[in-house]
């Protein structure tokens, strides 16, 4: 159930994301949809810590402790945009950082236990990295969304949400490798 929450919200925001990329207008109370993506976001990191893709060991839970700390700081950015912007501001600075970091170690901890297979295995552990190699450099060169740069980012990082989400839909995981 979580995974499929995660996978329509992310979905949407997908298809969000495009639309701005074709000129859609940025509402002035887009910030409150932003937070129902943060939190669908959430919900898929859910569905892969639930499916026991990462294994129990410390690797996997240290870095989905990291990625659901940084997405909660998202959804707190988002939510408080408006009303204190510095603080926003500041979360939006650290909190996809630890979004990233926790994605990577996530996702060496789901390379290593063998329990999903294809390409499966390995997105948790892309999204992870480009969070560092796409998004941010984006983010930085372009200023910031709405710039199209900027937005290109956001959309690879959606993208990586959903192919997370389905994953953690379409793979059962196989025991651990030997």
């Amino acid at each position: 159930m979580t995974a499929r929450i995660g996978v329509a919200v992310t979905g949407l925001a997908t298809l969000y994301t495009v639309a701005l990329l074709v000129g859609m207008p940025d509402p002035d109370w887009a910030y409150l949809a932003r937070v129902l993506v943060h939190l669908g976001e959430l919900a898929v990191l859910l569905a892969i810590v639930g499916s026991g893709a990462a294994g129990r060991r410390g690797l996997g839970r240290a870095g989905a402790a990291l990625a659901g700390l940084g997405l909660v700081g998202l959804a707190v950015g988002e939510a408080t945009t408006l009303a204190a912007p510095a603080t926003a501001d500041l979360l939006f600075m650290i909190s996809p950082n630890l979004v990233g970091l926790g994605m990577i170690l996530l996702g060496v901890a789901v390379v290593l236990e063998r329990r999903w297979t294809g390409w499966a295995r390995v997105v948790p552990l892309a999204l992870g990295i480009a969070v560092f190699g796409v998004l941010t450099p984006l983010i930085i060169v372009s200023g910031g969304p709405p710039a199209p740069a900027a937005v290109v980012g956001l959309l690879v990082w959606e993208v990586l949400w959903v192919a997370c989400g389905v994953a953690a839909l379409t793979r059962a995981p196989t025991p651990a490798a030997a």
